[in-house]
């Protein structure tokens, strides 16, 4: 495996550690609220576990473009012509 390889792997599992992260905590947040009898808390935790969710919701976009542009680059690059071997 390439050093290029291990490094775009690493980046993409960086990116899915936070995604779990973000959506464990808006789960979190909304148990809090559900656990909740204090509607200002509730009103709270509420809005926290919408931002936990749109925060995991950006970072989704981040590894899809990842995605897009390393496979992209991997296209360009097979299309390249390579150098006649001597």
């Amino acid at each position: 495996m390439s050093l290029g390889l291990l490094g775009e792997m690493a980046v993409l599992q960086n990116l899915a550690d936070h995604i779990r992260a973000c959506v464990e905590n808006a789960a979190k947040a909304e148990q809090r609220a559900a656990e909740t009898t204090d509607p200002n808390l509730k009103t709270d935790y509420i809005a926290l576990a919408a931002q936990w969710a749109h925060l995991a919701r950006s970072y989704e976009f981040a590894e899809s473009l990842e995605r897009f542009l390393l496979d992209s680059q991997k296209a360009k690059d097979a299309l390249r012509p390579r150098p006649p071997e001597k």
